[in-house]
């Protein structure tokens, strides 16, 4: 998960410095330079748009094994507790 955090810095750090270079250019009117940060700016949206959608991915596919007790199932093979409607003490 660490190179997960790593990536999300990363693409945070060119996106704040990409804005702060694209306000510079449109203030010396180099307009050039400016079409450049702003297409910097587009690929490091799309960057983060694929980190928001794996970061959906995984949220969801955790909820789904949460639902349907799939966790706990895995957990309960593995010795690691009572199987799902198994609760000691449940009425």
């Amino acid at each position: 998960m660490k190179w997960f955090f790593g990536t999300f810095a990363a693409v945070t750090a060119v996106l704040f410095l990409s804005f702060i270079a694209w306000i510079v250019t449109r203030v010396m009117h180099a307009e050039a330079a400016n079409y450049v940060v702003g297409q910097v700016m587009i690929a490091d949206l799309y960057a983060v748009a694929l980190i928001l959608a794996y970061s959906a991915f995984v949220g969801a596919w955790h909820l789904w094994e949460k639902l349907t007790g799939r966790m706990e199932a895995e957990r309960a093979e593995e010795g690691g507790g009572p199987p799902p409607g198994n609760t000691p003490g449940a009425a």
